[in-house]
């Protein structure tokens, strides 16, 4: 029956005048032929000769073609196909058409940042358009609050370094970048953006006397740095000055391979602290009036050089001293006079001794002297000693007044006479009183049983 209708819808050619009656081996040629036509044109059979004289054949050789033609436009994403047919082929291609159309539109929505669309015609296609757009919409958010949440970060840390009397700084580990100074550190130390050394070239602006830099800076370029740091430091400064700075270091790792990437850190200016600290020191271990080292720092050096003294061998000659006949300068002249003339006694003192040496005022017109000397060279104690009172006897000038003044010492030797401090400086205490009792401008040296080796000085 069907291939009478088919047969009935077709026409010959006139010019052919050939029989159009389509078999059922024409149809499946047909069939085949339209298969390949639409789905695999590479392999396509020569067209059968029924569709060269069957109207109706042509009419779906031509609905099969515009078929064709919006599929491949389709396929590049052109759906400006025109449809020349109707029929369900046709009205289907139509819609399909107007529904592409308007996915593209609402895809371009999208794309223009229109997260508000919605597709509603498409089925599961439609409900992961709308999904997609719901979740980029989401993730917007997210991004515009973390970059808000950034520049709130950044407004704060701008400020911070604006407020900030330290300077910042940062060095990439790998140096494949150039290390950050902030303005404040660059102001701190008087050097430009580009005179400032990367890490590598730390130890050209560092007190060369600073180890401890060198070895933070080695750690840090080893393959196991330190997670952080902190020191305080001389640094060069631009004009050739060293100040005393504090930095601390943070290491920050990759966070993907957790390798050491870079450094940021902090330094502050610590010199006046540092001044302040060093004039409190002085204060605790220095006489206030003359400089010359207190007690405190006198037992201590005396402990030191004692202990050294046993381990080489050598001697050490402790020496209390007066002044003799101060209080009437102070009595005629007046305490300034007085404080003027321990202020020379002091810098006297202090000229006449090595660095290895120490002298130190206890109080009043007490003082004290620990000289060190080789094994063989002790007995040099007496040319130190006629030298010093040499010194001192020299006229002091004060508001037009001529002061002299002459001095009594008591001497213990270490270790002829003991290798204890405090035994030693009793020892001399109690050759200077008898030094003081045999006419004073005198040495004594300590001998048992008192038995004491006294050298007067001529007046």
């Amino acid at each position: 029956m069907e291939n009478e209708n088919l047969e009935n819808q077709t026409s010959a050619s006139p010019e052919e005048n050939k029989q159009s009656t389509i078999t059922a081996e024409d149809l499946e040629r047909v069939i085949k032929f339209f298969h390949a036509y639409l789905f695999n044109p590479a392999s396509l059979p020569d067209m059968p000769e029924v569709l060269k004289y069957s109207a109706l054949a042509a009419e779906a050789l031509k609905a099969l073609t515009g078929l064709r033609n919006a599929l491949q436009m389709t396929k590049k994403g052109d759906f400006s196909y025109t449809v020349n047919f109707k029929g369900f082929v046709g009205g289907a291609l139509k819609a399909l058409q107007a529904n592409l159309n308007h996915v593209a539109w609402l895809a371009r929505c999208v794309a223009d940042g229109d997260l508000e669309q919605r597709m509603d015609f498409m089925g599961d296609f439609s409900d992961a358009f709308n999904s997609m757009v719901q979740q980029l919409k989401s993730t917007l958010n997210e991004l515009k609050a973390n970059q808000e949440r950034l520049m709130a970060e950044e407004e704060r840390w701008q400020l911070a370094m604006q407020c900030s009397r330290d300077g910042l700084w940062e060095v990439d580990l790998d140096f494949s970048k150039s290390p950050y100074y902030s303005p404040r550190l660059l102001e701190l130390t008087g050097y430009l953006p580009d005179d400032f050394p990367d890490m590598r070239g730390w130890t050209r602006i560092f007190h060369p006397n600073d180890r401890k830099i060198v070895e933070i800076q080695q750690n840090l370029m080893s393959e196991d740095p330190p997670s952080s740091f902190e020191l305080d430091h001389k640094l060069r400064c631009a004009d050739g000055q060293y100040r005393w700075f504090m930095t601390r270091g943070m290491l920050i790792r990759n966070p993907l391979t957790h390798k050491p990437a870079r450094v940021i850190g902090v330094t502050a200016d610590i010199q006046e602290r540092k001044e302040r600290e060093e004039s409190y020191s002085h204060r605790a271990t220095h006489d206030a009036l003359t400089s010359l080292p207190n007690r405190i720092l006198f037992d201590d050096h005396l402990k030191n050089s004692v202990e050294f003294a046993k381990r080489n061998g050598s001697h050490v000659a402790v020496i209390m001293m007066d002044l003799d006949k101060f209080k009437p300068v102070n009595d005629t002249y007046g305490h300034a006079a007085g404080d003027a003339l321990l202020v020379a006694v002091a810098a006297r003192l202090q000229q006449n001794i090595r660095e290895s040496d120490i002298a130190a005022r206890f109080g009043g017109d007490e003082f004290a002297m620990a000289l060190a000397f080789g094994k063989n060279e002790w007995q040099g104690v007496t040319k130190v000693l006629s030298r010093t009172m040499l010194a001192l006897k020299k006229p002091v000038f004060y508001e037009n007044h001529e002061l002299r003044i002459s001095a009594s010492m008591g001497i213990s030797i270490c270790p002829e006479d003991g290798d204890k401090p405090k035994q030693l400086m009793q020892f001399a205490d109690e050759a200077l009183y008898f030094a003081k009792a045999e006419g004073r401008n005198a040495c004594a040296f300590w001998k048992p049983d008192k038995r004491y080796n006294v050298v007067h000085f001529d007046n």
